[in-house]
């Protein structure tokens, strides 16, 4: 009886070991599926929370494209180049312009946009003083020079010669602009005149007052204009203060009366 029962109770007591490992793996894993739940939440957390956070932008001008990366990545934003462009400035490989500007904010884990500087744009300027505006102006943009300006000025040379050219032949930096030149309209005299201011005057007069300067009107055109009598000047080409010559056609629009 004695050993029968404590046979039994041996055996009860073997069986119940594997429940109570059982017990303990299926706690253990409980215990790491939690802990990791609760890390995975942590970093997640920790992630909305550096996203959500705002961050001031640095100035990045003027700084090379490494520097300027370490020091956006400081303040846990990127960079993305935009762009590049010639600046008479800021050195080449240098970030020119940045947006948001410095001071402003920005939500950390953004990018900074930023353009690089290609430094100076120098083209080869060729000579072009002596010759007529239209050969230099051909020469220059071939040579990638845009010509910008061109002034007239009386001068002895034959009319249409080029005197003087800026940027100077050789080596120039375009960055803010083409080319100037200077032409000769031809030797002064009383074959030359700045065109007069000729609107609101009367036709008639302007007409006669032309021709007897020795300048010749080869378009005159007729329209309606309301509240304007018949026989007024609307229109003049060239503009007042334009220099023009004999061999210049002018052209006048007039009033008419409604039909």
């Amino acid at each position: 009886m004695w050993y029968a029962d404590g046979s039994r109770r041996r055996a009860s007591h073997a069986l119940s070991f594997p429940k109570i490992l059982r017990f303990l793996g299926q706690n253990a894993l409980l215990g790491v599926a939690l802990l990791l739940t609760l890390a995975a939440s942590a970093v997640l957390t920790m992630r909305v929370v550096l996203t959500s956070r705002d961050v001031a932008v640095p100035s990045l001008a003027g700084r090379v494209l490494a520097d300027a990366t370490v020091l956006a990545a400081h303040r846990g934003l990127a960079l993305r180049v935009e762009g590049r462009r010639h600046d008479p400035d800021v050195p080449a490989e240098r970030i020119v312009a940045q947006e948001p500007p410095p001071g402003a904010t920005l939500k950390a884990h953004r990018a900074v946009r930023v353009w690089v500087s290609l430094g100076p744009r120098r083209v080869s300027v060729p000579p072009v003083e002596g010759e007529s505006a239209r050969t230099a102006r051909i020469a220059l943009e071939q040579s990638g020079v845009p010509v910008d300006r061109v002034v007239e000025i009386e001068d002895r040379a034959a009319e249409g010669t080029v005197l003087v050219q800026r940027p100077p032949p050789g080596e120039a930096d375009l960055s803010e602009g083409g080319a100037s030149l200077l032409v000769s309209r031809g030797p002064g005299g009383a074959s030359y005149y700045v065109m007069p201011d000729l609107i609101g005057r009367e036709a008639a007069a302007v007409l006669a007052a032309l021709q007897a300067a020795g300048l010749k009107v080869s378009d005159v055109r007729y329209r309606t204009y309301p509240g304007v009598a018949p026989g007024i000047v609307l229109r003049q080409t060239p503009p007042a203060g334009h220099p023009v010559s004999p061999r210049a056609a002018l052209g006048l629009d007039v009033s008419r009366a409604a039909s």
